[in-house]
């Protein structure tokens, strides 16, 4: 009758497993941040707001306006404040994800009518890989703000420009002029 031994059958084994518990996560991990890496964009720096737009551009829709404040990444030309009445100004602010992310991000946007009208929204071509505009909810004869969203890559730019009138093809047609100079003037990188 054959005794039984004192080492395993397969004393391999147990080291092959263990090998595979180690590499196959380490591996895994590794095509995960290749893919991650792979997907992040054109963009991997964040954009000097104030420069997107140029001076002569804000001065046709603001002509007030004494230069770009930039503050959290965003920037703002605006009329100098006057007791009593709305000042015009654009807001620009540019938002770095990843392209998945930024996609995620437009859908969402075009679907948040917090504050926005929803009947308005359009789509404007031309402008990123996706654009659309919308107004600001406002009552009959108060100032118009009209927001251009646009996506390029893994970049959202929302660019906001407000009258200190209630003219909404006024405010449309600048919206639309300053956000296609901002995309023109994004740099990769």
């Amino acid at each position: 009758m054959p005794t039984p031994s004192a080492t395993p059958k397969y004393p391999r084994a147990g080291l092959v497993v263990l090998v595979l518990l180690i590499l196959v996560p380490a591996a895994g991990l590794g095509a995960w941040r290749w893919w991650e890496r792979a997907r992040a964009g054109e963009f991997t720096a964040d954009p000097h707001s104030c420069e997107l737009v140029t001076p002569q551009t804000i001065h046709r829709l603001v002509p007030t306006a004494l230069g770009g404040r930039e503050d959290a990444g965003a920037c703002t030309w605006a009329a100098p404040r006057v007791q009593g009445t709305y000042r015009s100004n654009v807001h620009l602010r540019p938002f770095r994800l990843t392209v998945d992310l930024a996609r995620e991000d437009m859908r969402e946007d075009r679907a948040d009518a917090s504050g926005w009208e929803t009947d308005t929204v359009e789509d404007v071509p031309g402008i990123g890989e996706e654009a659309f505009l919308r107004f600001r909810k406002t009552s009959p004869g108060d100032p118009v703000s009209a927001q251009l969203c646009f996506r390029r890559s893994n970049l959202v730019l929302w660019l906001t420009y407000a009258r200190s009138d209630d003219d909404r093809q006024a405010a449309r047609a600048g919206a639309i002029d300053a956000a296609r100079e901002a995309a023109g003037r994004l740099r990769s990188g």
